[in-house]
């Protein structure tokens, strides 16, 4: 489906009613008596559903944010959703760039980038003079930011993030 014309409503609801239902069991085990239900219309004007709006419009290309914004919307709901109780930091799955969500997300983090801002996979380890497993596994331990077009499939590493893993392994050959 184009993802201009493509109606993300279904898939923040499905978002919502997910982090809700966990609220829910949380809260019935630490102070039930507090529990007050919520309704959909209720978790779409919280800040959770705010952001999820927020970022449909950007991947259906309605509207344009300073891409700090987007960022920050994004990692919000990345840490809702994945970071765990008592842990220092939490992880992404990659599968979860599958997801309905997943490619909502991906495509407005990718609309919130310049062209010149990002490098492709090959172009980075070339870059960097390691493998593409090496990126890989820097992408996933969040070393290296990137982001995915999920129009062509495929994915680039921010060049900053290059330029930054550059300037820390030259200044380490310098000692």
């Amino acid at each position: 489906m184009e993802a201009e014309s493509r109606d993300y409503q279904e898939v923040i609801d499905q978002a919502l009613q997910l982090v809700y239902s966990h609220h829910y069991r949380l809260v019935q085990q630490l102070a039930p008596e507090t529990l007050r239900s919520l309704s959909l219309d209720q978790l779409r004007n919280g800040p959770l559903g705010q952001d999820l709006i927020r970022l449909a419009r950007l991947a259906r290309g309605q509207m344009r944010e300073p891409k700090e914004r987007v960022l920050e919307a994004i990692d919000s709901v990345l840490e809702l959703l994945f970071w765990p109780i008592a842990a220092d930091d939490y992880s992404v799955p990659r599968s979860f760039w599958d997801t309905d969500l997943g490619r909502m997300m991906a495509l407005a983090k990718y609309r919130a980038y310049e062209p010149n801002e990002l490098v492709s996979i090959g172009n980075a380890a070339a870059q960097l003079g390691v493998t593409r497993p090496t990126i890989y596994r820097w992408m996933d331990d969040r070393s290296l930011n990137y982001v995915r077009d999920d129009m062509s499939g495929r994915t680039f590493v921010v060049r900053r993030d290059i330029d930054n893993l550059k300037e820390v392994a030259e200044d380490a050959q310098g000692f």
